[in-house]
């Protein structure tokens, strides 16, 4: 039976480190050389495998930009039923934290998240992809919020863009100046927020 898990986790490690080889190849070449300019047959070739090996994992070569969509999906709608758990958070708060928490799980990533961005720019295939990526996220965001009680699909959706927004804005300040944290920056942006006067 023991031998059974080993074995179970041995392949699945092989597969995210094939995973992460192609993603890493792909995220190069498209920086370099561009998208279009790009074959399937020279990402596997960078990554050590066989065409046929990279449309097990991407149905598409854009698919790579997805900067893992469902699992981050997953980790927000968490994320939103736990804080929801504490009633002295506001929903404001709930959206802040939420999204400082998908910025937790891109703080050891930046090399790529850099590689993903340059990327984007070469192509609007890619650009269209991140943004359907981070489109996914806010829509998420806005499903979870409006299952809180009290809690409008209206105001849910409005606070989910902002706090996507944020995010966004945050990942390119990252990209942009050595030495920061991407959670503190995300906190920073919702602080700046909450602390600028509304015009009159």
């Amino acid at each position: 039976m023991t031998e059974g898990i080993v074995g179970v986790g041995l392949r699945e490690q092989h597969k995210q480190t094939t995973r992460q080889a192609l993603e890493d190849a792909a995220l190069k070449r498209f920086a370099r050389d561009g998208f279009d300019q790009t074959s399937v047959d020279a990402i596997a070739a960078d990554a050590g495998v066989s065409p046929r090996t990279f449309f097990r994992y991407f149905a598409t070569k854009d698919e790579v930009l997805d900067m893992g969509r469902a699992a981050r999906q997953a980790m927000l709608r968490d994320t939103v039923r736990d804080l929801d758990l504490d009633p002295d958070l506001s929903v404001q708060d709930v959206v802040r934290q939420a999204v400082v928490a998908l910025a937790v799980g891109f703080q050891d990533d930046r090399a790529r998240v850099e590689l993903r961005q340059r990327a984007a720019e070469s192509s609007p295939v890619l650009r269209g992809r991140l943004f359907d990526t981070f489109v996914s996220w806010e829509r998420t965001l806005a499903a979870a919020l409006a299952d809180r009680p009290g809690v409008d699909r209206d105001t849910a959706e409005t606070l989910a863009a902002v706090g996507i927004a944020m995010f966004r804005t945050a990942i390119a300040r990252w990209v942009r100046g050595p030495g920061s944290e991407l959670p503190a920056l995300v906190a920073s942006a919702f602080g700046t927020l909450s602390s600028s006067p509304c015009p009159s």
